[in-house]
């Protein structure tokens, strides 16, 4: 079992803020303390005068965690934020109690992807409405697209971001290095979960991590698409609450 005082560090997906996991905050027990941050340029918070790389967050975050005085908490993280508690494990690793990596991968983006990222960025410059728009389509599953009040409520989180802080997002997640190598030095309780229609990083990338990560355990959550903890809060809620109460 995890220490019930262990703080909980929630890391938030590209292009949300930390108010995504409003609903995992809420659920915890009152004795686990939370740290939920927005990274820099989302959802209106500062950006420094300069470019800024993934490894930027990485380091930033770092620093929140050994001011906080916190000896050690558990990373959970999606998409942008497992890559974030991934990297910061790498760089870290003493702070780290256990991870919690939901529909997330491993692999740094290929020249495709690097590509990809160009071409997002322009799409977020020219049109930011029509961006978060084609965001939701890709980031939520084909069942739960179908539900409004679900499309609503992804739609604000994104809102909150400008078009500016989100293309300082695309351009740090195209700096993300790979941490494929580092998966077997992992020797925190680890949980990974994932959505089964997830098209962003599908189940088939869990596995990897769950392969590469000795003694994790890997939960699929059926019809639900790459944001889990927002779509289907009840079942993410019971499987990160049954890893905190067992840390396995």
């Amino acid at each position: 079992m995890i220490d019930e005082r262990t703080p909980v560090l929630f890391l938030h997906a590209f292009p949300l803020t930390g108010d995504m996991w409003s609903a995992q905050v809420r659920d915890l027990p009152t004795t686990r303390p939370t740290f939920v941050p927005t990274l820099a340029g989302f959802g209106g918070t500062a950006l420094p005068d300069h470019a800024i790389t993934f490894e930027y967050h990485v380091d930033t975050t770092i620093e929140f965690l050994k001011k906080s005085s916190v000896a050690k908490s558990i990373w959970c993280g999606l998409s942008m934020g497992g890559y974030l508690a991934l990297r910061m494990y790498e760089k870290a690793p003493e702070l780290c109690e256990g991870l919690v990596l939901c529909d997330t991968k491993t692999g740094a983006d290929d020249n495709a992807g690097k590509l990809k990222r160009a071409e997002a960025i322009k799409a977020a410059v020219k049109n930011r409405d029509e961006f978060i728009e084609a965001q939701c389509k890709v980031l939520l599953g084909e069942s739960s697209r179908k539900n409004s009040d679900l499309m609503n409520q992804v739609r604000n989180l994104m809102l909150k971001t400008d078009s500016r802080g989100m293309t300082f997002g695309l351009a740090a997640l195209a700096t993300r290095t790979d941490s494929i190598s580092m998966l077997e030095k992992i020797t925190v309780p680890t949980l990974i979960i994932v959505g089964s229609e997830d098209a962003v990083t599908p189940p088939a990338e869990a596995k990897k991590l769950e392969a590469g990560i000795r003694g994790s355990r890997l939960v699929v959550i059926e019809e639900v698409g790459h944001l889990s903890n927002l779509e289907a809060p009840e079942e993410f809620n019971r499987a990160l609450k049954g890893f905190l109460e067992a840390g396995k």
